[in-house]
């Protein structure tokens, strides 16, 4: 009887918290605008994509009525919108960004004048699968065929940029399997698709959210996800565990991060907004309709994503660094 009686008293109390946290960040002003999302990415790719859902799931029905307005910062691989955040907009919660392991690549492997621990994460809102795809007349059928290929033959791959994350996961793989890759790098995920359908590669290095629509439409094909199971968005492309290659599960892990100095009781404020907004029916449903994948980590679930990353960077920093 008792646990029964104090899981109910201790869910209040910890309601009663996140609602006075809420509370007391707006009483003291906050927001008094709308709050914008910098996207350090051209638009047009996966990232692009899932921030205009959630600015568009927000609408005005969360953040007491504001907006969520989504401005792209391309440039450098993500280097532009990065420094912007971390080091000319006010930390006064205005200002997020929309977080992918480039930060980590970033500070970690150029000449940046921040580092990937300048940022809090706010709330973890799209893991997205890597996928290998080729052009629609490729002599690939399958991963085998590819990577077979690979160890004898020098193998064209196609990435949205030096450091990304795409590049880590195939470097990482050419290392694993001895494999003869060259690298053709762009500078945003529309552009490493053109690449892709127009033949200039032999493979292409996504996620699935930027790939879905092509290979649903025909043209590009996906031969394998690096998912525990198939995504429902091309449940005609194999998984890697499915075609014998155990273990490989990897991909982007997007979420929402602020600057470390953003003041605490705002920063709650946001955590719990933006975990309203990812929880929502309607971010569920037009994430689900773009074909990508929904979910809400907490700050906590974040972070150890992003240092279980970093780690994994600077273990390949050796290879990472070479001009390749």
């Amino acid at each position: 009887m008792k646990k029964f009686a104090v899981k109910p008293l201790f869910g209040m109390l910890l309601g009663a918290l996140v609602a006075t946290a809420a509370v007391a960040a707006t009483s003291s002003g906050f927001p008094q605008k709308d709050i914008r999302i910098v996207v350090p990415f051209s638009a047009g790719g996966g990232t692009d994509t899932m921030a205009r859902i959630l600015s568009t799931a927000a609408g005005k029905k969360y953040f007491d009525g504001r907006s969520l307005i989504v401005e792209n910062m391309g440039g450098g691989g993500g280097v532009i919108g990065q420094t912007y955040v971390a080091k000319t907009a006010e930390p006064d919660g205005y200002t997020v960004m929309l977080y992918t392991s480039s930060c980590i690549n970033n500070s970690l492997l150029k000449n940046v004048k921040y580092s990937y621990e300048d940022f809090k994460p706010i709330i973890g809102c799209n893991p997205d699968a890597e996928l290998l795809a080729v052009p629609v007349d490729s002599p690939y059928h399958n991963l085998n065929e590819l990577l077979e290929a690979a160890k004898t033959q020098t193998i064209k791959v196609a990435t949205p940029g030096h450091s990304s994350g795409h590049h880590v996961r195939a470097l990482n793989m050419a290392r694993l399997m001895n494999l003869k890759f060259a690298y053709i790098h762009s500078n945003s995920a529309a552009m490493q698709m053109a690449q892709l359908m127009g033949g200039h590669c032999d493979v292409s290095y996504m996620t699935v959210s930027e790939a879905a629509s092509a290979i649903r439409s025909g043209k590009v094909r996906g031969i394998g996800v690096m998912a525990a199971e198939r995504e429902k968005s091309i449940s005609d492309v194999p998984t890697f565990l499915e075609q014998g290659y155990k273990g490989w599960i990897d991909g982007a892990n997007r979420g929402i991060a602020c600057r470390k100095d953003v003041p605490d009781d705002i920063y709650q404020y946001l955590v719990e907004e933006f975990r309203k907004v990812a929880s929502s029916q309607e971010y569920v449903d037009m994430m689900d309709k773009a074909g990508m994948v929904s979910g809400v980590q907490s700050p906590a679930e974040y972070q150890a994503y992003i240092d279980f990353t970093a780690d994994g960077i600077k273990a390949l920093k050796p290879v990472l660094t070479k001009k390749q």
